[in-house]
């Protein structure tokens, strides 16, 4: 099967250029729509484990970052293609249930019928999916990341039942301040968190007045419809070259000598930060080729969009954690980030339905420990150092 477009993220970045979602937020999006398409019918054999390219990702930024006109468009070419997609509401049975509905027979690379139940969740209100501090989701989604081969669970008319051969994958979106209220601080840092992808941006890309699409990016979604399609055909193992694991031998050796973030939510993140590189290069690899085959130049791609998101990764994580003052703190330094230098008053008069003078002060006190900012006696105003 011979390809339209030589490498389908790109192709997607192209045909979404006039819009106004950031490039991180489109590339991510064309990661988890070619993962949709790939199931649990691709697979890689690493040592005694398999992996599959299933990814919980999941885009943060505030209202204006135009998160959901993102996903629109990959979510499109799942529509066109059939793909099932959990309801953005629900419940934990109505999932569950969803997911046995996704249940499919596929003929793998021996001539064998394999079983196995895959679904992705698009939700462009992660929070109105997850609902608040619910803890019994967080745990499920978990389980379904490592694509268990027997899902078992309780329900109340039917007793015990189980689900064979799961997989999951996950394209969501959310703010930080929703990011914070709805998740479980135990959740934070290890389980589903550790799991999952967080793609920061604090604004839009560019302005677009009216995103119409060109005669040729009209030409490129045709293009990509049809690619995608053979992307859904691929079944099977996937190898690798020597070449790729020699470079990934050096990068795991890089990686444990080097500290990659400060911020002590992403600890066990990075214990997973691996998984996260494998299964993106199965993705890449789709991508670009029919043949199951890991390629060095694969990699290097999955190891360059990797570092680029978790450059930004951090800020998801601000404000988020048991100071109730955080929050506010967290606001006013974006506040000074985007204008430099801020006079007291207006500080206080923008503030003071969230915090009375003396917090106002506390959390000046505390940014100035940290170096961020300074106050200027002369102006009365509070200045960003760094």
């Amino acid at each position: 099967m011979s390809r339209q477009i030589a490498d389908w993220l790109d192709g997607f970045l192209e045909y979404t250029d006039n819009t106004e979602p950031p490039y991180l937020f489109r590339l991510w999006t064309a990661i988890s729509t070619i993962a949709a398409v790939m199931q649990r019918k691709c697979r890689l054999e690493w040592g005694m484990e398999t992996f599959y390219p299933n990814m919980y990702i999941v885009l943060v930024g505030p209202p204006a970052a135009r998160k959901g006109t993102a996903i629109k468009p990959g979510t499109a070419f799942l529509d066109q293609l059939g793909i099932q997609l959990a309801a953005d509401e629900t419940s934990r049975q109505k999932l569950v249930a969803t997911l046995i509905d996704a249940a499919a027979t596929e003929q793998n690379e021996e001539g064998d019928l394999e079983f196995h139940a895959s679904l992705t969740i698009v939700s462009s209100e992660l929070t109105v999916f997850l609902g608040y501090q619910n803890n019994e989701l967080l745990t499920i989604l978990c389980k379904w990341f490592d694509c268990e081969n027997r899902f078992i669970y309780d329900t109340h008319s039917r007793g015990r039942e189980e689900v064979a051969n799961v997989w999951v994958n996950l394209l969501g979106a959310t703010t930080p301040m929703l990011l914070q209220t709805s998740m479980p601080e135990g959740a934070v840092g290890s389980g589903f968190t550790s799991r999952t992808i967080f793609v920061f941006e604090p604004d839009k890309g560019k302005v677009v007045i009216i995103p119409v699409l060109s005669e040729e990016q009209e030409i490129i979604k045709e293009a990509l419809l049809a690619d995608l399609g053979k992307i859904r055909a691929i079944s099977g193992r996937y190898v690798f070259t020597e070449q790729f694991l020699l470079t990934y031998q050096d990068w795991r050796v890089e990686q444990e000598s080097k500290q990659v973030f400060t911020e002590p939510r992403l600890e066990f993140y990075i214990q997973r930060r691996p998984l996260h590189l494998l299964k993106l290069s199965m993705i890449i690899a789709a991508a670009r080729r029919d043949e199951r085959v890991l390629e060095e130049d694969d990699l290097l791609k999955a190891m360059k969009i990797l570092n680029q998101t978790e450059e930004k990764m951090p800020q998801v994580f601000q404000g988020v954690g048991g100071n109730p003052l955080a929050p506010i703190q967290l606001r006013i330094m974006r506040l000074l980030d985007a204008k430099g230098s801020i006079k007291a008053s207006e500080l206080t008069e923008m503030f003071f339905n969230d915090a009375s003078k003396q917090q106002l002060a506390e959390i000046i006190a505390t940014l100035e420990t940290m170096n961020f900012c300074k106050i200027d006696h002369n102006s009365r105003s509070i200045v960003r150092t760094r």
